[in-house]
């Protein structure tokens, strides 16, 4: 991998303090409605509150964009731009996890200190969503045509639950046969800190994200008669267990390399402190020892292969403890990288259960397919980063977390899920933690960046 010369932070592009005083005093508007999603509309009126303040804020895209609303609050504006040939999507989400306890402000009334926003939301996500809106305010107001493109800014009102918004909306463009060029969500940002090595900040950007699958695990004693005059062994509680444990403690999941992972590292490689820029840049010899040491590492290990658990289990009668469960299950929880992986798995599993009697049937499969680091899309954004933010490392990653960019597979063959938001480790902990907060001056250079894709689209 090549090393690109990295310029001083100074030389990022940057709006102008009378810019970034204006975008603060607007973000501090859409952070203080307090738009924590209850379905029972505890908050509704604080989701009101914000969807007027996003129409009287950015009221050229208000007026010349046609608004799509799904379910109780996802909202997304269409632009047409003349003659569009793409269609382009900047997604975010503008529900917010609650304040919690141990903040030095209140989290639903941003101050201003030390040079960055407090308030929640400035960083998940807020922030991305302003400055989309902003982005295509600014270029209305400079009579940018858009052309050959359609653009989509679509926010959803209950990500943080993994609710139905985004699940509508895509069941939408589904059904009207609307396919996306790229597809731009929250999720990877420039981070300092967070790879081996590395002092320099690093813009990551996912191109895929771990995905979802449920499984419900059965099983029914076939045994009939008196409670009292059958066998108290062999019990399908003991059984269950059994089955719970020996897959728990089958190493089914082998760790690999998802080529995205492995380019995390070898994107990084020539900015290494010695020895690691020697392990990391010759990696097919180092692999194995790479392995190693990312699988003690809780978070490095979630990369490697499929997130396995029992979440529950489910057997008896609390009004009848004492009498023997005719039945008992347990859901199996799995968050695997790649699906064929998943199958193989799987197929392991069920031959466990089978020698136990049990039943294995699926309740949720939430796949999302990746997206290739070499397509022009991501491309685009890496050159971008580069002249937007000359300072940083870009390389692609896996998350490990979850976005509402996976309710879009098959929509787009290119789901990039990045946000130039700039976070210290102290500014990334805090993301659904005390204190959460942006630096006033990277509110400013998430617009002009979003300016900057949307014309280079």
């Amino acid at each position: 991998m090549t090393k690109r010369t990295l310029l001083p932070e100074s030389a990022r592009k940057n709006a102008s303090p009378e810019q970034n005083k204006q975008y603060a005093a607007t973000l501090k508007q859409l952070t203080d409605c307090k738009t924590v999603w209850n379905k029972d509309g505890l908050h509704k009126e604080e989701f009101e509150k914000f969807y007027k303040t996003v129409a009287e804020t950015f009221p050229l895209l208000h007026s010349k964009a046609t608004r799509l609303t799904f379910g109780d609050g996802c909202f997304f504006y269409c632009l047409e731009g003349k003659d569009p040939q793409k269609n382009i999507l900047l997604m975010s989400h503008h529900d917010v996890v609650d304040g919690g306890e141990g903040w030095d402000t209140d989290p639903f009334c941003a101050v201003e200190k030390h040079g960055c926003l407090f308030g929640r939301g400035t960083v998940d996500t807020k922030t991305p969503l302003f400055a989309e809106l902003q982005a295509v305010e600014e270029l209305l107001s400079e009579d940018y045509e858009f052309e050959g493109l359609r653009l989509y800014i679509g926010s959803s009102h209950n990500e943080e639950f993994s609710g139905d918004g985004m699940v509508l909306a895509a069941d939408y463009f589904r059904s009207q046969s609307i396919h996306f060029e790229v597809i731009l969500d929250e999720g990877g940002a420039i981070t300092t800190g967070m790879i081996p090595g590395v002092s320099a900040k690093s813009a990551v950007i996912a191109v895929h994200e771990k995905s979802r699958h449920i499984y419900r695990c059965t099983l029914r004693e076939n045994t009939q008669g008196h409670g009292g005059l059958n066998p108290t062994t062999g019990s399908t509680v003991s059984a269950m267990s059994k089955f719970i444990t020996r897959v728990s403690k089958s190493n089914i999941c082998k760790p690999e390399f998802a080529p995205e992972v492995k380019a995390t590292f070898t994107s990084h490689a020539p900015y290494m402190a010695f020895p690691l820029n020697v392990v990391f840049g010759n990696f097919p010899i180092f692999a194995p020892l790479i392995k190693k040491i990312m699988e003690k590492i809780p978070q490095a290990a979630a990369m490697l292969s499929t997130g396995l658990t029992f979440p529950s289990f489910f057997a008896g009668s609390e009004d009848m403890p004492q009498m023997k469960a005719k039945e008992a299950s347990t859901y199996l929880y799995l968050r695997c990288i790649r699906e064929e992986t998943l199958q193989k798995e799987l197929a392991q599993i069920k031959n466990i259960a089978a020698e136990y009697g049990i039943e294995i049937e699926e309740t949720l499969r939430d796949y999302c397919e990746p997206s290739s680091f070499e397509s022009r899309p991501y491309r685009l954004l890496e050159d971008l980063l580069h002249k937007n933010f000359p300072d940083v490392i870009t390389a692609p990653f896996l998350l490990t977390a979850g976005t509402d960019a996976r309710r879009f597979t098959g929509l787009s063959s290119s789901i990039l899920r990045f946000a130039p938001i700039d976070l210290s480790k102290e500014q990334f902990a805090s993301i659904h933690n005390k204190n959460e907060n942006i630096t006033i001056q990277n509110i400013g250079q998430c617009v002009i960046f979003y300016k900057d894709f949307i014309k280079n689209i």
